[in-house]
């Protein structure tokens, strides 16, 4: 099977992010393979080369992304999509939500109280599996002597910093499709399901509120008060306590003195709103059975919505967010459902499907 491997390129501020749910990586996969699930998705693939190679918008992967595909245990889904996502994304990642609300807790603070005095800040995109997770990855090779290092660039026939950028392409392409089904067991401590069973207890958690509200009269009128409460304690209560002492406060100085004052502070950074607001109406429909997928596909968006110019992801979440939340206007961005949809909203006027062919 030939792969198709693009040197990364640096991301002007112009360039608009797009942010697309696996599933849809998954038709472009198929669009790629000859077999599309819709007549519209190979124009949709074409045009996204064009704009990709002329740097007009950038495609991230997030941690989901990565969870999802190594759970994934069919090799030939797998193996289909990681050439698109390769070559799509150019290994471009959306960073780790623990820096994206560390970040929105100093900012927030700052504005409010003037302090921190210089918040923490961090770039949305990155490079590469390592930036999406919060850990440096990057392999390099030692050389001990000059003598070492000549001798070697002779023999791999280029530079050591190109030697080592090539390896690193393609350690971040094995990222993405995973050794396949019948080497698994045979490498020591690997697990695909290492996520699955953080992913497992955070759905028993957020099934005990669920279960609370539908049970409890005076809770249930308050579904918002017990999403935010559970937000705090189990998914934002290590950032606050370290942002506290980062701006000086105290157990007996604290920055707010009520309970609506914090949750209006806390639903003010945009991540956790988009998280509270989807989760709210999620849960009107009281029949809904939650899934691991709903809870990761509310994470990936409430990093997505806020920070990217164009969201695709599945009816589910384009209906709460669009049709009940209204979140595409409250962050100025673009919200669908469908691939097809897509052309409309990137910049065609100056890449056409037509225009650029992309690099192999």
């Amino acid at each position: 099977m030939s792969r198709t491997f693009i040197s990364i390129q640096t991301v002007e501020s112009s360039t608009r992010a797009v942010y697309l749910d696996l599933n849809h990586w998954y038709a472009l996969g198929e669009a790629n393979a000859g077999t599309p699930r819709s007549e519209k998705d190979p124009e949709v693939l074409k045009l996204l080369r064009a704009l990709v190679n002329r740097n007009l918008i950038i495609l991230p992967l997030s941690t989901v992304h990565y969870m999802e595909l190594t759970e994934n245990p069919r090799d030939d889904m797998r193996q289909q999509v990681a050439p698109v996502m390769a070559e799509l994304s150019r290994f471009r990642t959306f960073a780790p939500m623990s820096r994206i609300v560390t970040e929105e807790i100093d900012l927030a603070l700052n504005a409010r109280f003037g302090r921190p005095a210089f918040p923490e800040t961090t770039k949305k995109f990155g490079f590469g599996i390592g930036f999406a997770f919060g850990h440096p990855l990057r392999f390099h090779l030692e050389t001990h002597t000059e003598e070492d290092r000549l001798r070697l660039e002779e023999r791999v026939g280029m530079s050591i910093d190109e030697f080592e950028s090539e390896l690193n392409v393609i350690a971040e392409y094995m990222f993405l499709t995973g050794p396949p089904k019948q080497l698994r067991r045979q490498i020591p401590g690997y697990d695909p399901y290492a996520a699955r069973k953080q992913a497992d207890r955070d759905l028993a958690s957020f099934n005990v509120m669920v279960n609370t509200l539908r049970t409890h009269p005076e809770i249930s009128k308050r579904p918002l008060d017990a999403i935010v409460e559970r937000q705090f304690l189990f998914e934002f209560l290590d950032y606050w306590v370290k942002a506290e002492m980062k701006a000086g406060f105290s157990k007996t100085r604290r920055p707010f003195d009520s309970k609506d004052g914090f949750t209006e502070f806390l639903m003010s950074l945009p991540s956790r709103r988009v998280a509270a607001m989807l989760q709210f109406h999620y849960l009107k429909d009281v029949h809904r059975e939650w899934k691991i997928s709903d809870l990761r596909d509310i994470a990936a968006l409430s990093g997505a919505i806020p920070y990217c110019d164009v969201v695709v992801t599945d009816k589910k979440a384009w209906d709460a967010s669009m049709n009940r939340a209204h979140l595409d206007k409250e962050f100025d961005t673009i919200i669908l459902h469908r691939l097809a949809d897509l052309p409309a909203h990137v910049p065609p006027e100056t890449a056409t499907a037509n225009s650029v062919e992309p690099r192999l």
